[in-house]
């Protein structure tokens, strides 16, 4: 048997893969649970935001997306809410834009 270790670096197990996403789950304030994909994420101004397509809709040809962003709640604990405002949701949508990222948006 040989010694030597295994560098699973060198393994490329993803090679040849489609890229993954993580999956998180947002729990609305009535208890129904939504799956989404993470797609994609920005910090703007302190504030962290996400790109989010929900799970039953990510093998669509054209997927919803949505944006989510980090807020406090009176716990000290650290949320996701969707943005509401126009003017942010619109600034968020240039900047996730501005990246090189592997997917296109449509408005």
């Amino acid at each position: 048997m040989n010694d030597d270790k295994l560098n699973i670096d060198e393994l490329n197990l993803f090679d040849g893969q489609d890229e993954t996403y993580e999956l998180v789950t947002m729990t609305e304030d009535d208890g129904t649970e939504t799956d989404f994909f993470v797609v994609d994420g920005i910090d703007y101004k302190d504030t962290k935001y996400l790109l989010l397509v929900k799970a039953e809709d990510f093998d669509k040809d054209e997927p919803e997306a949505f944006i989510f962003k980090e807020v406090e709640d009176v716990n000290n604990e650290c949320i996701y809410e969707p943005v509401t405002d126009d003017e942010e949701y619109n600034k968020i949508l240039v900047l996730l834009q501005d990246e090189n990222a592997d997917y296109e948006m449509k408005f």
